[in-house]
């Protein structure tokens, strides 16, 4: 239980980046219509899940090192 009277929240990495699959999506859709153009739409939503799991995995790493600083900013403090 988180007692400090400073409560961070969390960023929502997953719902920014499902966000982001969606604007894609759209945005490609949009531009099939607008400029009459086609793509490969298999090959086009593995491209983006692989994309959306490589920034989930960054994401995940970052907040990481960002737990890790902030707990040895903790114990630093609390040792002096």
């Amino acid at each position: 239980m988180n007692t400090s009277p400073q409560s961070e929240s969390k960023f929502p990495a997953g719902t920014l980046v499902f966000g982001l699959i969606l604007i894609v999506i759209a945005l490609a859709s949009l531009s099939q219509t607008v400029f009459n153009w086609q793509f490969d739409t298999p090959l086009f939503f593995i491209s983006l899940v692989a994309l959306a799991g490589v920034a989930m995995i960054f994401s995940g790493i970052a907040s990481a090192r960002k737990a890790k600083l902030k707990n040895n900013d903790n114990f630093s403090s609390n040792n002096k």
